[in-house]
């Protein structure tokens, strides 16, 4: 009797422990992508299926908001188990704050291919050594242009062998005035307005000359590769070839008021669903004198709370995402480039209906060209200073170029210096 009460209370046991690792596991997943929603849903339903026991419970919470509720919530001891993370502007920060899991030995264990992913773009998910994510989606920048504006000039298109000397005289020529003076079309935006950008005009024109944008872990914005750029895009406001920061508003390209502009991948999507007073083409970025060409990245990917109770899930989730068959399903949504090699063809192919998949084609070739977004400690905090002042009172004519340089080059290292400590 005794033995047949053994063995019943082993087999119990045994049947809690399967029971157990049958029960359902809930993970919460924090995004702020508005636009992507869809596709999001569709991964997530698709990971279900393939691990039923792992349920995601997605939260939604806008750009304007999401950084600020994360805080909210990690100091309140209540995160989501897995959120989406931008790795150019944030991740430094966030590691320092030991906020996130660093993923290497799940990696490691795992033998998880990071050859897949394109290597500029990899790099973004490392810092100091160590893995908090992996790639989602990558961008890099073009050059658009409104052949509506080109055909009535006269003028050839645009081609991949044009430097900035050439992007210069064209603009000068394509920018458009009535008897008064006044702007009709400017020969050049960027993002649909004025030069004073970063990502999608000054640093990869930096980058192209031949500069750095950060070195041991700071920036050294008064190089001079950093001046002929700034003076550039100065040069060319004060010609009236493209608008002064702070006076226009809306985006001039969709508008038709606008010859070229520089854009990344993200916009593709918003102009060939939009735009439809003229037929618009996509060229890479012009290259140096010296033929030198250079693009930048910035990527997404998922990284897992520090405090996250469910560790395993968390991981299976984020290394799934990152996998050929969420990227498959990220593609074909036609919003974001996926990162996993072989997949960006079906962004590509999004834009058949267009009549566009040339003009997308663009921007993952230019990803042979790319530089990792230049990552640093307190980014999110000196970024906003170099955009919204510093780069908009140079190219406004109200600050010199050196002058101007030296200064935000000497603050923004004090940010950096004080967010190191």
């Amino acid at each position: 009797m005794r033995r047949i009460f053994t063995l019943l209370v082993i087999f119990l046991l045994i049947l809690l422990m399967i029971a157990s690792g049958q029960k359902a596991v809930t993970i919460r997943y924090g995004v702020w992508m508005s636009e992507q929603l869809d596709g999001i849903k569709a991964q997530i339903a698709a990971f279900e299926k393939k691990y039923p026991n792992i349920k995601v419970k997605l939260e939604h919470v806008p750009w304007e908001d999401y950084w600020t509720k994360l805080q909210t919530m990690m100091a309140g001891g209540d995160c989501w188990d897995v959120f989406t993370m931008d790795t150019g502007f944030y991740l430094p920060d966030y590691v320092a704050r030991n906020a996130l899991v660093d993923i290497t030995p799940y990696i490691n264990r795992d033998k998880v291919d990071l050859s897949v992913y394109p290597a500029g773009v990899l790099k973004l998910h490392n810092f100091q050594g160590k893995y908090y994510s992996l790639p989602r989606d990558y961008d890099t920048i073009g050059m658009f242009y409104n052949k509506k504006a080109f055909d009535e000039l006269k003028l050839k298109y645009p081609d991949g062998n044009w430097t900035w000397e050439d992007l210069k005289n064209a603009v000068a020529k394509l920018t458009k005035k009535d008897a008064k003076g006044n702007i009709l079309r400017y020969g050049i935006t960027v993002d649909g307005g004025p030069l004073s950008v970063s990502q999608a005009f000054l640093f990869p024109m930096i980058l192209s000359l031949g500069g750095d944008l950060v070195k041991d872990g700071k920036v050294v914005f008064d190089s001079a590769q950093a001046k002929e750029a700034l003076s550039f895009a100065r040069e060319l406001t004060e010609k009236g070839y493209a608008p002064k920061p702070g006076v226009t508003s809306g985006d001039l390209f969709i508008a038709g008021k606008s010859a070229i502009n520089f854009s990344g991948s993200w916009m593709m999507g918003y102009y060939a669903e939009n735009i439809k007073s003229f037929d618009f083409g996509v060229v890479m970025i012009p290259k140096s004198k010296t033929g030198k060409r250079a693009n930048i990245s910035d990527s997404l990917g998922n990284v897992i709370w520090s405090k996250t109770k469910n560790l395993d899930a968390a991981w299976t989730f984020v290394k799934w995402m990152a996998s050929k068959e969420a990227a498959e399903i990220l593609g074909k949504s036609g919003t974001v480039i996926p990162a996993y090699k072989g997949t960006d063809n079906l962004w590509v192919q999004s834009f058949k209906k267009f009549k566009k998949e040339k003009d997308a084609q663009v921007f993952i070739d230019s990803v042979k060209y790319t530089n990792p977004w230049p990552q640093t400690r307190g980014a999110s905090e000196w970024f906003d200073r170099w955009e919204t002042y510093y780069i908009v009172e140079i190219i406004a004519g109200r600050l010199g170029v050196d002058e101007g340089l030296k200064q935000a080059t000497e603050e923004i290292n004090g940010i950096i210096e004080k967010a190191s400590q």
